[in-house]
């Protein structure tokens, strides 16, 4: 039975023609939609292999220049635009150097094999090697430096290229086995596989291209809109939670507790005298003071509290599982740590005190606020009393 082997000629204008349609996708993405570092220089590879493919079937109709020379030297400028369009999508340099001496090494190379002396295997064997490489670099590229946020399309772009590297690999060993007497426009195995994986490859790894641009932009997405909903819900100075991250955590553990039959206490923390560090030493000092006594506070928190800041000086502590005495004592023990502790404000140490309302959830309440305004009044009567100590609403 006759081998069945695709027409050189048709093959190629095949390849150029999903190319040329590869290179018009790429481009209309880079022009409408965001795209990352890298991906310019993908385009320009899609769009530099197009105009490579468009020389090949020219041959023995148009100079050598041009249909031989030209022609494989954008085929190694197409490989190397897409290894450095990897490396800066990855956050790379590109190696601009490295890219011109590749390319001006092989020019001279493939000038004097095809115009001085006409040596078409030496051609082949060497441009396979070469590509080999280059893709095999860009695998290497894509899998070794797997994101965490895309890892699929990163491994199935890199197999794409480590694939045609492979098979490159295999072309330029062969060829080195049993030298081709014609070129790779003639009929043959080799030539028919070649631009059927060039051209279901091409479509395959520029696939992977989009998707890593599209996967990346929706994993930043994604990290705005984390970001976001950080902002709406922690304090800008101090880090923990703003006013409503914390009535909606209350809220919460209202509902726990009263699933589970739980004791929950609440914590309201006032600063004593904090004004008077603003008007004598400046609000930039009045703000360090205010981040060290977090810091204070979250030592001595344990684990399930939540710990929040409802508005300037006011603080306030969610207790899970704490009953008032278990607050109360608490609340004492965080008087005497702050009180006791150095605070360092550019040259100058500071102390502190703080006044602390306990309350405790009772039957009838519905809603934090109703637990919030018992210890916001234990709070006051801690500072009616002197300051620099816990109170305890009382029924």
């Amino acid at each position: 039975m006759p081998a069945f082997f695709l027409d050189p000629r048709t093959s190629i204008v095949v390849l150029m023609g999903v190319s040329l349609i590869l290179s018009i996708t790429m481009n209309m993405i880079r022009l409408k939609r965001k795209t990352y570092p890298g991906f310019s220089l993908w385009t320009a590879g899609t769009t530099v292999a197009t105009i490579a493919f468009l020389f090949l079937p020219l041959r023995n109709i148009i100079s050598d220049i041009f249909s031989i020379v030209l022609s494989n030297i954008l085929e190694v400028f197409t490989a190397l635009l897409f290894l450095e369009g990897t490396r800066r999508f990855l956050g790379k340099e590109v190696r601009v150097l490295f890219v011109a001496s590749v390319l001006v090494v092989y020019a001279i190379f493939q000038s004097f094999f095809t115009l001085v002396a006409d040596k078409p295997d030496l051609r082949i064997i060497i441009l396979s090697f070469l590509v080999a490489v280059l893709f095999g670099l860009t695998a290497l590229e894509l899998l070794l430096d797997v994101q965490s946020d895309f890892p699929f399309s990163h491994r199935l772009t890199g197999s794409l290229f480590a694939a045609l590297s492979v098979f490159m690999f295999i072309h330029g060993i062969i060829a080195c086995l049993f030298p081709p007497s014609q070129s790779m426009l003639f009929p043959g195995i080799f030539p028919s596989l070649t631009f059927i994986l060039c051209t279901f490859l091409g479509v395959g790894w520029t696939a992977g291209f989009i998707m890593l641009n599209s996967e990346k932009m929706e994993s930043e997405l994604k990290q705005a809109q984390s970001r976001l909903q950080r902002m709406a819900t922690t304090d800008f100075l101090t880090g923990i939670a703003n006013n409503r991250l914390f009535l909606e955590r209350g809220d919460s553990e209202i509902q726990r507790a009263r699933r589970y039959k739980s004791s929950f206490s609440i914590l309201m923390i006032d600063l004593d005298y904090f004004k008077n560090f603003n008007d004598n030493y400046g609000h930039a000092i009045g703000d360090k003071v205010l981040v060290a006594f977090v810091d204070i506070c979250r030592n001595n928190l344990r684990d399930f509290d939540f710990f929040g800041r409802l508005g300037g000086e006011e603080f306030a502590v969610l207790l899970p599982h704490t009953d008032l005495d278990e607050g109360k004592r608490l609340a004492e023990r965080l008087c005497s740590v702050i009180a006791q502790s150095d605070i360092e404000a550019e040259d100058k140490i500071l102390r502190i005190t703080v006044s602390i309302g306990v309350s405790q959830l009772l039957p009838g309440d519905d809603r934090i606020d109703d637990v919030l305004k018992r210890a916001d009044d234990a709070m006051y009567d801690a500072k009616r009393k002197g300051r620099n100590q816990a109170a305890v609403f009382m029924i």
